[in-house]
């Protein structure tokens, strides 16, 4: 823009320059008898050009936004739309209540609550089978026997499996039958636990 006003007033001062200073002298002028300040690269704009406003902003207002947002486009960016991104704070309907505990979760998920003591008591199990058999091979299945139910198994029990004992109550929601296979073959004998006596 500045290049473009100095450009201009190169263009004043050589009209200034054939007007006046040859009805003075009396003789052609020099070309260029006042120097420039701005040798532009292109042409001289001609004389008897109209003047136009355009030609001194040189596209410097370009970047600003030439057409107004319509409301429907400014609602789609604020609050987004239901079937695609909806931007608004929904009630969530995927939120259950625990039937053990009474917290809160959300649908087809675990319960965290209930979740931390079943992690809790397999920490205890673990660390309890790594002091009495250590890191070696077993080569035997490994029973869990908390306190009081040694004396529910006989001899047999404790040949074919081996034994770690626990020195706590079980849990209410560990029941028995939990260690039982679900591929367990004809042979072994298996038994119905009823609700009432799972824990």
């Amino acid at each position: 823009m500045a290049g473009h006003m100095l450009k201009c007033l190169a263009d004043a001062l050589v009209h200034f320059e054939y007007v006046y200073l040859n009805a003075l002298l009396r003789h052609p002028p020099t070309p260029q008898l006042i120097p420039l300040l701005v040798q532009p690269s292109q042409q001289l704009v001609r004389k008897d050009a109209p003047f136009d406003i355009n030609s001194i902003f040189d596209g410097f207002l370009w970047g600003v936004p030439t057409c107004r947002r319509s409301a429907e486009k400014r609602m789609m960016r604020k609050y987004g739309a239901p079937k695609w991104h909806n931007k608004l704070i929904l009630p969530r309907k995927d939120i259950k209540v625990c039937g053990t505990c009474g917290h809160y979760h959300e649908d087809k998920c675990l319960c965290p609550n209930c979740y931390s003591k079943v992690k809790a008591e397999t920490t205890v199990l673990q660390e309890q089978m790594i002091k009495e058999l250590g890191i070696k091979p077993v080569e035997k299945e490994v029973a869990i026997l908390y306190q009081g139910e040694k004396n529910q198994f006989n001899d047999e029990f404790f040949k074919e499996n081996t034994v770690v004992e626990v020195e706590k109550a079980r849990p209410k929601w560990f029941s028995k039958n939990l260690l039982q296979k679900s591929n367990a073959s004809v042979n072994i004998e298996t038994t119905t636990i009823k609700p009432h006596d799972l824990g």
